[in-house]
């Protein structure tokens, strides 16, 4: 099985084996006893596992034992060329497959023996053909050959092991931030999505309203329907304006952009009034200092509570906001009579209840409604946030500086 590295990899590993052969090869060719074949066989044979040690890690097992064994038999000595064999079980153990590196574990104990047995063979045999007296001297010798051929052995298996594992958990650690920059991209695009049916729900709900009021009062009263009109394109335009604020964050990432606050309920409830509903407001005289989430929040689920009332309820009677600052957080009652006519029914995926609970989650807080008798109620709780409050430019503010970008 082969791994893909790069070429950089490749070409180091292939110098390294190079110079391991021309080194230790020449050492061979010049040393006392002259050429052993055993010797630049197995300098041979382990240079090309140096080489595919990160390639192919299986190879490069069966080259280390191909070496030793070649080796052992032309009765070679062991020599300072063999300490290619403990790189080789670290590469087996830090590059290989669980296959290979189970191999490279038992390889180490079981070459630890033979190593051990190679090297008393001598012992035993004299032993075994009449001077028992070597056997202890032979057993003494194994245990020590094989004891610290092994530790050896184990030694870099276990730190192959030890940098496998680092490297996995590294990957691991990428992959975990590159999946969480993936849900905050996800509940981002759900934020603007959520903005975006805040925006043209009430939009399209004050220019219904409008265009159905100025369809009745079109004989009666040519006034009033030139109003409504007015109404209308500006309601439209400040829609088309905040849609493509939302629509530029869509298309372009980290892009920053200026959410409404508590500031613009102003223009809001203006707005409402000019479709016909009137909203009585009571709140308290310090809300600037609340964070922008919650001011957001607030926001939204007052415009989404007054979006409803104008679909749903009794516009005889004026819709009740009260905006409570406490220790805590800030209360929102957002209060509304009910049109026997056409009372509020809950749409099959309809986002509006949905989104206002979302809203006040977000920020760690609560939120109920339902109807009340004759009335329909929302409340809304949402804490103080922990950091400070950043200011909030007015969404109008936003609008004119869109306007006058699109002119320049």
């Amino acid at each position: 099985m082969l791994r893909p590295i790069s070429p950089t990899r490749r070409t180091v590993d292939v110098t390294i084996a190079v110079v391991y052969v021309l080194l230790f090869g020449l050492f061979e060719v010049h040393s006392a006893a002259g050429v052993v074949p055993g010797g630049g066989l197995a300098i041979l044979l382990l240079g090309a596992a140096l080489a595919v040690r990160r390639w192919s890690p299986s190879w490069a097992l069966i080259g280390a034992w191909a070496g030793a064994v070649a080796q052992m038999a032309f009765l070679d000595s062991p020599n300072l060329y063999d300490a290619a064999i403990p790189a080789l079980v670290y590469a087996c153990s830090s590059y290989g497959t669980r296959t290979v590196r189970w191999a490279a574990f038992t390889s180490s104990l079981v070459g630890a023996g033979i190593a051990g047995v190679y090297i008393a063979r001598y012992s035993f045999i004299s032993a075994v053909t009449g001077s028992i007296g070597d056997l202890p001297h032979a057993v003494n010798a194994f245990a020590v050959v094989s004891v610290l051929t092994a530790v050896t052995l184990l030694l870099s298996w276990t730190l192959g092991l030890l940098v496998a594992t680092a490297r996995r958990s590294r990957r691991n650690r990428q992959e975990a931030d590159a999946a969480g920059e993936q849900v905050a991209a996800e509940q981002e695009r759900t934020r603007i999505a959520r903005d975006m049916h805040d925006v043209v729900a009430h939009s399209l709900a004050v220019v219904i309203a409008q265009s159905d009021g100025a369809r009745l009062l079109r004989r009666t009263d040519p006034e009033a329907v030139d109003e409504a009109l007015e109404t209308i394109g500006s309601t439209a335009r400040a829609a088309l304006a905040d849609v493509r604020v939302l629509l530029q964050q869509l298309r372009y990432e980290g892009t920053t952009s200026v959410q409404p606050g508590l500031a613009d309920l102003d223009t809001l409830f203006s707005q409402f009034q000019g479709s016909g509903l009137v909203v009585d407001v009571t709140r308290d005289p310090d809300l600037g200092t609340l964070g922008t989430a919650t001011q957001l929040a607030a926001f939204r689920i007052v415009q989404e509570s007054l979006t409803n009332a104008l679909r749903h309820g009794d516009l005889s009677r004026p819709a009740v906001v009260l905006l409570t600052r406490t220790p805590h957080g800030l209360e929102v009652e957002v209060v509304n009579a009910i049109d026997p006519a056409r009372p509020p029914r809950p749409a099959p995926g309809g986002h509006g209840l949905i989104g206002m609970r979302e809203r006040a989650g977000a920020v760690q807080g609560d939120l109920r409604a339902g109807p009340d008798g004759d009335r329909f109620r929302v409340r809304a709780f949402l804490p103080v946030s922990g950091t400070a409050a950043i200011p909030i430019l007015r969404t109008d503010d936003v609008r004119g500086a869109a306007r006058t970008g699109a002119e320049r």
